[in-house]
């Protein structure tokens, strides 16, 4: 390991312990008028970003386990973010769509998201952004790989 491993190894519990807060207390929460979860909110970007998805893309995107993403897609129904439909193709299966309440917050999580990735790169290189996203990529290659996550 290099030189800065204790730092890095201190900085990602500080990250975990971030991610940790906001998912119980709301991710952008001054920001947004509604409490969500890091669950609910990917699923909002993933739904507003295909606008109808299936139930089961939407699971397989999200490599998530189908109980917690179905839960939260119920949430989100009960507060009039999402909604179900049967699939028109099959009609067995199950479509899910914002509704316009949905596409509002999918606009400003969006607005967020990239007010924050500008924060984050402003001072930085494109050599770094590259060191960056292939240090990102060997966290996610490590969790799925380790933890056997799809």
């Amino acid at each position: 390991m290099a030189n800065y491993s204790r730092e890095i190894a201190h900085m990602l519990d500080r990250l975990y312990t971030k991610i940790l807060s906001q998912d119980k207390n709301g991710y952008f929460k001054n920001d947004l008028a509604l409490r969500l979860s890091l669950m609910e909110l990917l699923i909002i970007k993933r739904v507003g970003e295909a606008e109808t998805i299936r139930l089961n893309v939407l699971i397989d995107t999200l490599e998530i386990d189908r109980n917690l993403v179905t839960q939260a897609i119920k949430k989100l129904c009960s507060m009039k973010i999402a909604q179900k439909n049967k699939d028109p193709e099959d009609g067995r299966g199950q479509c899910i769509s914002l509704l316009p309440a949905g596409h509002a917050i999918h606009g400003q999580i969006l607005e967020l998201q990239k007010d924050e990735l500008d924060f984050i790169l402003s001072d930085v290189t494109i050599n770094e952004e590259k060191t960056i996203l292939k240090f990102i990529s060997k966290i996610v290659q490590y969790h799925t790989e380790k933890f056997e996550i799809k």
